[in-house]
């Protein structure tokens, strides 16, 4: 190990550390109301020590976004490869995991509420790529199943592209309700109706299909 591998590894467990203090804050406060001063003492560092790593609030919280979409996109590869060839069920997994994982950390969540997010420019930019992302890797088990034969009792032609970007919207808005606290109910309640709802949307046979879950 050289000299300087020591010190990139506290870097980046400081950085960590200061996300993880950042996130707690935008969580509590909401954006607009979340001042770096209180971030830096959640953080037990300076001001300046802050602004070392993140010029400003909107990088923190880009970046607060960034590590998140960094979290979920390898938890769901894994759940999809954990899943298996079947473009349904990798598409179940997918969704099940995002929702699993945002459940187990609701300060997660929270931020990613884009109502506690209206003041960043920075932090809507980074979650609508992170939905767009999503939309994507469903659409395309989607129209890989409508090649395969897979979506079977469809009663109107299906757009895959759409029928994503509804699910991942749906998804999105029990998300948000959940983490602002405007639904009681635990997440393992709500998904599986939730569900319900998706795979018959696509002509998915219902009692076929498990939900799939991914640890880190």
């Amino acid at each position: 190990m050289t000299t300087s591998e020591p010190k990139q590894a506290r870097a980046i467990e400081r950085r960590e550390h200061l996300l993880d203090a950042a996130a707690q804050v935008f969580a509590n406060r909401g954006y607009a109301d979340a001042q770096m001063d209180e971030i830096a003492a959640a953080a037990d560092t300076s001001k300046g020590g802050l602004y070392f790593h993140f010029a400003n609030k909107e990088t923190l919280i880009a970046a607060v976004i960034g590590r998140a979409g960094d979290i979920l996109r390898r938890r769901i590869a894994r759940a999809m490869d954990a899943a298996g060839p079947d473009p349904v069920d990798r598409a179940d997994a997918a969704l099940s995991t995002l929702v699993e994982t945002l459940s187990a950390h609701r300060t997660l969540a929270r931020v990613l509420a884009a109502e506690r997010l209206g003041g960043s420019v920075a932090a809507r930019e980074r979650i609508a790529e992170i939905e767009d992302e999503y939309v994507e890797i469903i659409a395309a088990e989607l129209r890989r199943a409508l090649e395969e034969g897979r979506l079977e009792h469809l009663e109107a032609p299906l757009d895959p592209d759409l029928t994503a970007r509804a699910w991942v919207g749906m998804v999105r808005s029990m998300l948000s309700a959940w983490a602002a606290g405007r639904v009681s109910a635990p997440l393992d309640a709500i998904y599986p109706e939730l569900r319900r709802l998706l795979l018959r949307s696509a002509g998915v046979r219902l009692g076929t299909h498990n939900t799939h879950s991914a640890k880190e």
